[in-house]
Formats: structure tokens, sequence, C-alpha cells
């Protein structure tokens, strides 16, 4: 994953695939529909808070690594 687009595409494929819809997930991560919206399309002035929290919510583990 490289851009925050990729990142979008990653949680509309998870929710998706959990079969809610953004409504229900927004209140799953207790954030607002729109939010969410922006989220999924690659907006990356939502906040790195409230993109950790979706991922966590619909079971997306995320892992940091260092390059040298």
């Amino acid at each position: 994953m490289k851009t925050s687009e990729d990142f979008g595409k990653l949680i509309v494929s998870r929710r998706t695939s959990l079969g809610l819809t953004q409504q229900m997930a927004a209140q799953l991560c207790n954030i607002n529909t729109q939010t969410l919206a922006k989220i999924e399309k690659g907006n990356a002035l939502t906040g790195l808070n409230n993109a950790l929290k979706v991922a966590a919510n619909l079971g997306i583990k995320i892992q940091f690594t260092i390059e040298d």
C-alpha cells in the first residue's frame, strides 16, 4: 500500500466483504458517514487517527516498518 487511495480501496473491500454499508461501518467506528466516505476515497486530510480507527474496527491489522 503506497497511497491513501490504496488504503481507501482496502477499506471499501473489507467493509463490503463484511456486508456493511458505509453508515453501519461508520457507526461501528464511531465516526460520521462523511468521514468514512472521505477515507474510502483516499482523502488524506481525514486524519491518521480516524483511518487507524476504521482499520481496527474492520479487522485490518496495520504494521509499520522502518526502512533504512
